[in-house]
């Protein structure tokens, strides 16, 4: 049986994820497609615009037959470690024999010689880096810069001595692309994704088999909701840019011809989304909007703002808290308690606490871990348990039965089908791992719960993630 991973968000769902799962499946004759999923949260440090059961019945109903839930901890992680517990999580099942990724160029030649750069840090490389971060850079464009200067300078072939052109002229590309190109091809996050994903399979010396596939559609910045295939960046600004209950209308009493956001509801169901995502995830969406609001990061600024001020004001010792948690450091730390005055929103506060050398998005990520209480302790811990130790499984297709049947044989760690189940099955430190995405969960559903309640609806109640069933399409 030949199974193909995929890591992913479904964030949400579009029409070049199931452009991805067809293809695959195609080109290589896969019996099964699975997918590594993160859960409520994502790798950009945000809330997923829907929650992480509406996104698995998407991918269910587009494809996909297995979705297993990448834990929290590392679905909110920086790319190198998303990267390598997503395909860790994979090898864990014990059945799945590739990985299938995205990326902007045709072939993989460039970024398997920058994750071999990565995974080997040859001296050359490191000196690149140590230059480029003295001058002010941000790791990630630092290391970017010194892959390019690596990649510009590199020899022919590992192991090879350079040739008496190249040694006569360092500015003689391998590749023979040049500079811009390499530049778009670095700088793409799809690209260094697809690098981190290869290096860690070259470095944690995984058995599964890389299939890149060239995406096919608008790039991942790219906030054209008119754009062929147009990417989820489009998709989320469309969708929380307008009213987040457009779909509950009639059931509000509302005309379909209110305008929101300069948008109709009925041109914005009717037109926009059914073109740039599958019928059957825009139906799931339909669903899911018919009872649920969408979330964003600004969502969670109160309890954002709370945390800000009950760290600062109760330091609990000489370390300044805030520096405890997942990418965080002293000085980082520092930084946002200086502007924690001027804290509005959690978009507003990673802008004024962004530098030349902190990302947003970093900025976003330590931000999101202190709201989910995500230490850089509990990422020693996670990596002491070799990333994944344990498989919960959010849905699968009844038809793929057989495929449950073979990972429940081949696993090699404990699979979670029922979460009440977990603290029996896990030993202490992976149940806390466990406890960690239950915690998301929870948060999140608390609060779109308490969102949805300030709109004129029927009574909802809240559910708690132990009674939560899997996904079956």
């Amino acid at each position: 049986m030949k199974n193909i991973g995929i890591i992913a968000e479904y964030n949400p769902f579009h029409n070049g994820h199931a452009y991805q799962i067809e293809k695959i499946r195609n080109e290589t004759k896969a019996d099964h497609i699975v997918i590594a999923m993160s859960g409520d949260f994502v790798q950009r440090g945000a809330p997923a615009v829907i929650n992480k059961y509406a996104r698995t019945r998407m991918a269910l109903s587009c494809g996909a037959d297995l979705v297993l839930e990448l834990p929290a901890l590392w679905a909110c992680a920086s790319a190198e470690r998303f990267a390598a517990a997503g395909c860790l999580l994979f090898d864990k099942t014990g059945c799945v024999d590739g990985l299938c990724f995205g990326t902007e160029a045709d072939d993989i030649t460039l970024l398997s010689e920058a994750a071999e750069l990565l995974s080997d840090e040859p001296e050359r490389f490191s000196k690149y880096l140590t230059k480029a971060m003295k001058k002010g850079l941000s790791y990630p464009a630092a290391r970017e810069a010194a892959l390019q200067k690596s990649l510009s300078n590199q020899s022919f072939g590992a192991g090879e001595k350079e040739s008496s052109a190249k040694a006569k002229n360092p500015d003689i590309r391998c590749s023979g692309l040049p500079e811009h190109t390499l530049n778009e091809l670095l700088g793409s996050p799809n690209n260094i994704l697809a690098i981190e994903y290869l290096k860690a399979i070259r470095k944690l010396r995984l058995p599964l088999t890389p299939f890149p596939l060239k995406r096919n559609g608008a790039d991942y910045h790219n906030g054209d909701i008119c754009a062929k295939n147009a990417s989820a960046t489009a998709i989320r600004a469309l969708l929380t840019n307008t009213d987040s209950d457009f779909f509950t209308a009639e059931r509000m009493n509302l005309p379909t011809t209110e305008k929101t956001a300069g948008c109709t509801i009925q041109t914005l169901a009717a037109t926009d989304l059914e073109r740039v995502m599958p019928p059957a995830a825009v139906s799931v969406l339909r669903e899911y909007l018919s009872e649920s609001p969408l979330l964003r990061e600004d969502d969670f600024s109160s309890v954002l703002g709370y945390l800000l001020h009950l760290y600062a004001a109760d330091p609990k010792g000489p370390e300044n808290p805030l520096s405890t948690f997942g990418d965080s450091n002293a000085a980082i730390a520092n930084r946002i308690i200086k502007h924690r005055y001027q804290f509005e929103t959690f978009s507003q506060f990673c802008e004024l606490c962004k530098s030349r050398n902190i990302t947003y998005t970093r900025i976003s990520r330590i931000l999101l871990h202190t709201i989910l209480n995500i230490t850089n302790d509990d990422y020693k811990n996670g990596e002491a348990l070799d990333c994944i130790p344990y498989l919960r499984i959010l849905g699968f297709r009844k038809k793929s039965a057989p495929l449950l049947t073979e990972l429940k044989r081949t696993a090699k760690v404990p699979i979670i089908s029922k979460p009440a189940d977990a603290s029996r099955i896990l030993g202490k430190e992976a149940f806390r791992m466990f406890e960690r995405d239950v915690f998301a969960a929870e948060l999140y559903e608390r609060t779109k719960f308490e969102k949805r309640s300030r709109i004129p609806s029927h009574p909802c109640a809240m559910q708690s993630e132990y009674a939560m069933g899997i996904v079956m399409v």
